[in-house]
This record gives C-alpha cells, structure tokens and sequence, in this order.
C-alpha cells in the first residue's frame, strides 16, 4: 500500500507556501497525484437586511463572487507555482458550493489527504471548520499540518497511539506507508497493554517490516490527548498517528476527547483516521 493520489485542501493564510512545498515534497516521496482544491462558499444575504432583502441588488451576490474568484485565483497561481519543474503529476480544482460537502466528496476519491488548522478572528466562529470536517467524513486518512507549518521531512519519527479500537487499528493500516520508512516508530498506549494486546499489534508490525517500540502510559488521570501530546514533544516524534472519534461527534464536542484536544492544540502533523 502507498498513497498514489494525494488531496491538498487549498485556503489562504500566511503559511500557504509552507503547506504547499510539504504537499509538494510528500506527493514527491510517494510518487503520487497531487490535487489541489479550493471550495469558494455560495454567495449568502449579509445580516441584518430582514425584511429589506427583497431590495438588495444583485451587485451584492457578484461582489461576493468576485471576491471568491480573486482568492480561488491567487491560491491556483501559488499551486501552480509550487509544483513548476517538479515533474509532479496535479490538477487544480476550483468548486462552488459548501465546503463541507464538496471537500469530503473530494476525498472520497484519494488516498490521503493534506490540510491545515485555519485560523481567523471571531466572525470566523460560525464558519464551518473543515478540518474536523475532513477528519471525521473523509473515509481515510488526513493529514493535519500544524498552523506554523513544517520543517523538514514528515515521518522519521512516528508516534502511533493504540488503544485497540477500531479506529485505530484503520489508523495503523493507513499509516503504514509512513511506518513503513520510519526511522523509529513507537506504539504508545495508555493503561493495561494486555487490554488491548499491545503485544500482538507490534507482532502485526513486524510482520510489515516495521519494528515499533511499545511505550506504555499510566495516565494518573490526565486528559489523553494531553497526555499524547506531552509524549510526542518528549520523543521528538515529528509524527502523531491516531484514529480519531471513538465516540459519537455529539459526545465528542460535549464532553471533549483526545480528538478535539489534538485537532485544536497539535504543534506536529497529525494523521487522523476515523
């Protein structure tokens, strides 16, 4: 297994270049297609015109448009950009339509994907966040590149947190391409190893080639995913792979989890699988 078509979730912030040359530089290694897709929202009523909608002209809609083509357009020139002279195979795509549902079709059709944690001001508190949209819809795995970007090559030293769910063990399997080239990789679990036959999961790994070490956690009451960020500094992992929402989204964004705690506070790439 290897990623062969990858999905770059193109938006515009300051660390743009960044996240493109790690995409370049990934698509590169595993000789991949590399996609890059932006999703420009439809153009919506601005608040507060109530009743008055009726009189707004439509110079408000193509103003909107306009303003969409013009950050569709310069992310394609900075996409075009980033892959000249590489020899890369890619594509640009530009759709209209919400964000949430174009994206996670679009990655229903490759084999890793590649975004970021966008950050905004508070008028983007209603905005959709397609991070965690994209973790949890797309059907394999994501790749989070932290908002400061990347230095270097991912994946020398991978932290794969087990705890024996089915979330993790798709995790494992579509990780196994950066494992698989990893210099060190560390199974880390936290609690009983036997629980979760920790024993039989670096068996597994040897099996691919893969010769993980086993790091056992005894938790003391610490938010997991804290406590799984804590490690991966510790370790210097440049890596974190883990399956992500054990429970029902709803119960996640109420009670919390280590899914959210890392999607929001990951200083490392982070490869997600739900």
């Amino acid at each position: 297994m290897t990623y062969r078509t990858m999905l770059l979730q193109m938006f515009e912030d300051p660390n743009l270049d960044r996240r493109l040359a790690t995409a370049v530089a990934l698509a590169t290694r595993f000789q991949a297609h590399l996609v890059g897709l932006v999703v420009s929202p439809p153009p919506v009523m601005p608040f507060g015109y109530g009743e008055a909608a009726a009189y707004v002209g439509p110079e408000i809609f193509e103003a909107q448009r306009e303003a969409n083509h013009a950050v569709a357009e310069r992310l394609h020139e900075a996409f075009d950009r980033a892959v000249a002279g590489t020899g890369l195979s890619s594509v640009w795509r530009d759709e209209e339509g919400d964000l949430s549902m174009l994206y996670s079709i679009a990655a229903t059709t490759v084999d890793l994907v590649i975004t970021g944690e966008e950050t905004g001001d508070a008028l983007d508190a209603v905005a959709p966040n397609i991070a965690e949209h994209l973790v949890t819809d797309a059907g394999g795995p994501v790749l989070m590149l932290p908002p400061a970007g990347v230095d270097g090559e991912i994946g020398k030293r991978v932290m794969l947190a087990w705890n024996g769910s089915k979330e993790a063990k798709r995790a494992l399997v579509d990780a196994l391409p950066f494992l698989k080239s990893a210099d060190t990789v560390w199974v880390v679990t936290i609690g009983d190893p036997e629980d979760v036959r920790l024993d039989r999961v670096l068996r597994m790994l040897r099996r691919h080639d893969v010769a993980a070490e086993e790091l056992v956690l005894e938790g003391k009451g610490q938010e997991p995913g804290a406590l799984l960020l804590e490690q991966v500094q510790a370790h210097d992992a440049d890596l974190l792979v883990m399956g992500a929402y054990g429970h029902s989204r709803l119960r996640e964004m109420i009670l919390g989890g280590a899914t959210r705690h890392i999607l929001h506070n990951a200083t490392m790439p982070v490869l997600f699988s739900s």
